[in-house]
């Protein structure tokens, strides 16, 4: 296990964001870096420590560490994220108890108990009895940071998030921590997924920082500005490594606050201006057209793992199953059997493998290894949510018995666990039990032969060991815990009909089989202890769940789903609304709170589309035009036509945010567009038809940028491309785009290589006049250098003599950086050191700047042709 240095490395941050552009932000890319340039002193502070790397496993049989990190997210413009006017997440001071610190008594065994005990959130009252005197996010920890001069530590995390659980067992419940926090900060706790725009807006301070983030989240904040001026991520308890540990930084921070206030303030200024610009300024309108969709797709199948399936990564690499992607390319390119093969490849690995619930249904995370073999073990709804409309849709476009069975056994298990009684879904259920990684998951060959003998099912001990790999060895070893030895997640060996197959014996039969197989050992694992569950129900991720329920039902014939489905959209309609007809985020114990974020409408909308199509039912559309309506109101930027994540007017906001990216949870702007098509095609409202005309201009730069990123977004395009070609109105830009703005020019477009014969070409770049590009080494490691990289060119090394650049002066980062301007020449060359296996592709990577600010990177994928001999490595 590799953990991340504490402290700043150009060089790895320099790699980190070639890789992640190159990928396209494929996983992990939280936000796209439109970074101005941050003076170094920002970078004097930052100690980037972080969760450990992930292991990923070799192959099956194979033992794999199922390391559960701080997730890197620099990947959420994803989120729409927001929120309303300030809820009662913080009450009275008369309402709290004057401090954490008490005895135990009858009353309360604990010995300790804050202000979060009056919270719902299952997230902030898990840390309700940690010595540290802590606040929720709002005016009474504000003005008490006010008053008594104290910088703001704010901590943010999730319920299910083990690295939260870590940090709090190391440090929040260590007394000598708690006192040093108590001394000099105002402590903070912000669950995420009730605040998704105070995480979105820290988040990105954190990236802007260190080039990375996770949770649990540290930030430390100018009390008055609320503005960020240190970020990380987990923080080990003790100095380690030549490495100062979170105690040693607390006493460093609190020293820099009482020593060096204005420079400090400078500073949060700084890091202020750089999230500002990353999460909020509108870009100029670009054109699109078929162009971007096929980019879209070029690219989606330039990062395909042929091998493994998925989409980015690598052997070693954590897999996530975006949903998104998947959208995306059965929305625009079902009909090449190239594109549709991947698809079914990856909707089948990731079915058979061990990040989904063999036994419980339902999908994991995401996978620590290539393989989908080792999940992440916690579950989101919004996870299985998506992926139950998509194992639907591509059901109904193939016919495979075995998608249906996916979306039965995904919503059982939704049904089963995670639906409450008044009928909305629950958030999500923990990775860990007693502090073990997947405790209830796991299984030994001799528990699977108890527990089948015992259920007069010994005939099925060889078979269940066979199919679910158990006689291939243990593939799974806590790293944390390695003591525990080394035990099995179950996955398929293949699909259902291959092994039926191979066993002589049909699909029926072998179905029937595992059926009785997986009822015996779930009523075993029902009663071993359990992952603990997040309760809260939250308005938008239910609006994904009633949109699977209702995709699950029209596709099956089940109205079992369809039940569930109306008396989620029943439940969040009535209970979580305010007066005036808005939604509220979040609801538990009785309490519907925090007024609604555009991702909550936008979700919404699309759960009650998905539940008027599969029951035909008006009220269901009624709904749906109704909270478009007042979403429009509160959020629609009118200048633009795209919509903002956030309710106008925040206090306890600095920056109101717009997002565009589509990552594991879709941006509410991307969903909303689909939405508003659908609208028009359902109501026959041209107003719609309008409003997602203006909506697609006010992100078209994002889609021109990454049309991947944009994923949803990019159907939409597709569709009106289809559907409304002559609406498509081509504005002129002011100036030029990052493509415009360099005109990339290739002494070839074809190059032969053998493993005797490297291949030599030039790439020239010209700069138009009023921008500059980033060196290879630009200097302030923020700054996304020129890279030339492969993409399936294993086999291939590539060398490039870059030229030095030209020293670039600025009051920002003074004799520290190296650009270009006007032309530049890279000599390559390219020699063929091993096999190559797949079509290899170059992709170079550059950051377009003007004197104020610098563009998102420009991915763009050179138009040559590579031919390859086929050699021994």
């Amino acid at each position: 296990m590799r953990h991340r240095g504490a402290w700043f490395n150009p060089v790895r941050q320099r790699l980190v964001w070639a890789v992640r552009w190159v990928y396209h932000e494929a996983m992990y890319a939280r936000v796209f870096m439109r970074l101005a340039v941050v003076i170094p002193a920002v970078l004097l502070l930052v100690l980037a420590a972080g969760g450990c790397e992930r292991s990923g496993g070799e192959v099956q049989t194979a033992v794999v560490s199922a390391d559960t990190e701080a997730i890197e997210v620099t990947d959420q413009e994803q989120r729409a994220s927001v929120t309303g006017q300030t809820s009662r997440a913080t009450s009275d001071v008369s309402q709290q108890p004057a401090a954490p610190h008490g005895t135990a008594n009858d009353a309360d065994p604990h010995k300790f108990t804050n202000r979060l005990i009056n919270e719902t959130s299952p997230y902030l009252l898990q840390h309700a009895h940690n010595p540290v005197d802590w606040y929720a996010w709002g005016p009474e920890a504000f003005e008490a940071a006010r008053a008594q001069d104290k910088p703001i530590f704010l901590s943010i995390g999730y319920s299910t998030c083990y690295w939260c659980h870590v940090m709090e067992r190391e440090s929040f419940e260590d007394e000598e921590t708690a006192a040093i926090m108590n001394e000099h900060f105002i402590s903070i706790k912000v669950d995420r997924e009730e605040r998704p725009d105070v995480d979105d807006i820290y988040m990105a301070a954190v990236q802007t920082l260190t080039g990375s983030g996770g949770w649990p989240m540290t930030t430390v904040l100018e009390p008055h500005s609320l503005k960020p001026f240190f970020g990380g991520t987990y923080f080990p308890p003790d100095d380690r490594y030549g490495r100062p540990g979170f105690k040693s930084l607390l006493n460093q921070i609190a020293g820099r606050w009482a020593t060096q206030r204005e420079a400090t303030k400078q500073q949060a200024d700084q890091v202020a201006q750089a999230v500002i610009r990353q999460l909020s300024l509108a870009s100029l309108p670009q054109p699109l057209g078929a162009q971007n969709v096929d980019r879209a797709v070029s690219l989606m199948m330039s990062i395909y793992d042929r091998t493994d399936a998925g989409f980015g990564g690598g052997r070693r690499s954590n897999k996530f199953p975006m949903p998104v992607y998947i959208e995306l390319l059965m929305g625009v390119a079902w009909d090449r059997s190239d594109v549709r093969a991947a698809v079914l490849h990856t909707l089948d690995r990731m079915a058979m493998g061990g990040m989904y619930d063999q036994v419980g249904g339902g999908f994991h995370r995401y996978s620590t290894d290539g393989q989908w073999l080792v999940p992440h073990f916690e579950k989101m709804v919004y996870d299985n949510g998506q992926l139950a409309s998509v194992y639907a849709d591509a059901y109904e476009r193939t016919g495979d018995p075995y998608y249906a069975e996916i979306v039965h056994e995904t919503l059982d298990y939704m049904l089963r666990e995670m639906t409450d009684s008044a009928g909305g879904f629950y958030s999500a259920q923990d990775a860990e039990v007693n502090a073990r990684e997947g405790g209830s998951y796991l299984w030994l060959p001799d528990q699977i032969r108890e527990t089948l003998s015992a259920a007069q099912l010994g005939d099925d001990v060889e078979f269940t060991l066979r199919v679910y790999g158990m006689d291939r060895g243990r593939n799974f070893l806590d790293p944390h815990h390695p003591e525990d030895g080394r035990k099995n997640v179950v996955f398929l060996i293949d699909k259902p009909e291959s092994q039926a197959a191979a066993m002589g014996i049909s699909l029926e039969d072998f179905n029937a089989r595992l059926k009785r197989v997986n009822a015996a050992l779930l009523a075993v694992r029902d009663r071993r202890d359990q992952p603990g569950t997040d309760d809260k129900i939250l308005a938008g991720w239910n609006g994904l769940m009633i949109g699977g329920m209702a995709d699950g039902a029209r596709v099956l014939d089940e109205p079992r789903y369809i039940d569930a489905a109306r008396r989620a959209a029943a439940f969040v309609l009535s209970t979580m609304r305010t007066d005036d007809g808005g939604l509220l985020r979040t609801y538990r114990s009785g309490q519907a709170k925090i007024n609604a974020f555009f991702e909550d409408y936008a979700f919404m909308i699309r759960g009650l589309i998905a539940l008027h199509r599969a029951t035909g039912e008006s009220g269901f559309l009624d709904e749906a035009v109704q909270l478009a309506h007042v979403a429009k109101q509160r959020f629609r930027d009118d200048s633009t036509g795209s919509y903002f994540d956030t309710l106008p007017q925040q206090a306890d906001l600095f920056v109101r945010t717009r997002s565009t990216y589509d990552g594991a949870v879709p941006c509410g702007n991307s969903v909303m567009l689909i939405n508003l098509l659908d609208l028009h095609e359902l109501s026959g409202d041209e107003a719609f038809l309008d409003d997602a005309l203006a909506a697609l201009q006010g992100i078209s730069s994002s889609i021109a940028r990454n049309p991947v990123g944009t994923a949803l977004a990019t159907v939409a395009l597709n569709r009106l491309i289809d559907q409304h070609p002559q609406r498509l109105v081509r504005r002129p830009t002011a100036t030029p785009s990052a493509p415009d703005a360099v005109k990339v020019d290739l002494s070839v477009d074809r190059l032969p290589i053998t493993p005797d014969e490297p291949a030599t070409f030039e790439i020239t770049l010209n700069i138009a006049k009023q921008y500059h590009i980033n060196a290879h080494e630009p200097g302030p490691s923020f700054l996304i250098p020129l890279n030339l990289r492969s993409v399936g060119g294993d086999g291939l090394e590539i060398h490039v003599d870059y030229p030095p650049g030209e020293r670039y002066e600025s009051a920002l980062a003074k004799d520290e950086m190296r650009i270009h301007r006007g032309t530049v020449t890279l000599p390559v060359r390219i020699e063929q050191v091993g096999r190559v296996s797949r079509k290899p592709q170059l992709v170079l990577v550059y950051q377009v700047c003007t004197d104020r600010a610098c563009l998102a990177p420009t991915r763009t994928i050179l138009p040559i042709e590579i031919v390859t001999q086929s050699s021994s490595e």
